[in-house]
C-alpha cells in the first residue's frame, strides 16, 4: 500500500475555464494546484502501480463550509495519473474509489494498493 500526502484539492469548478477561440482550459489556480501536488507526491517517493487499484482518499475541511467530496477527486486523480503513480485513472484501472471526510490529519492523504476483488 503507498499512502501519499497532497495539498486540499480544487473543487472542479475552480480547475477548468472556457476560453472564447481556444476552448476550455485550466486554470491557473489549478495549474498551481498541480504543480505544489507534484512536487509533493515526488517528494515521497512514491510506488508505481501499472495495474487495476483501489484507492481511498481521506479530506480534512479547511473551513466549515458544506462541500462535496466528490468534487475533490478529479484533481486527485488526474495528478496520480500525471505524476505516473497510477497508469490511468478510468475504470480499467481504478476499480474502487472511496472518500471520505475525516477530522485531522493531511489536507489530503491518498491510499493506493492494488485491487482485489472481494468478490472472488
Amino acid at each position: 500500500m503507498q499512502r501519499l500526502e497532497l495539498p486540499f484539492p480544487l473543487p472542479v469548478s475552480a480547475c477548468f475555464e472556457n476560453v472564447p477561440k481556444v476552448g476550455r482550459r485550466a486554470t491557473a489556480r489549478y495549474r498551481e494546484w498541480t504543480n505544489e501536488a507534484l512536487w509533493m507526491i515526488h517528494s515521497q517517493k512514491p510506488q508505481k502501480f501499472a495495474g487495476e487499484v483501489s484507492i481511498s482518499i481521506g479530506l480534512v475541511a479547511p473551513d466549515k463550509r458544506a462541500r462535496d467530496a466528490d468534487n475533490a477527486l478529479k484533481g486527485c486523480l488526474d495528478v496520480l495519473v500525471k505524476s505516473g503513480v497510477i497508469r490511468d485513472d478510468s475504470n480499467r484501472y481504478v476499480r474502487r474509489l472511496t472518500v471520505q471526510w475525516v477530522a485531522s490529519g493531511a489536507p489530503c492523504t491518498v491510499l493506493i494498493s492494488a485491487y482485489e476483488d472481494e468478490a472472488a
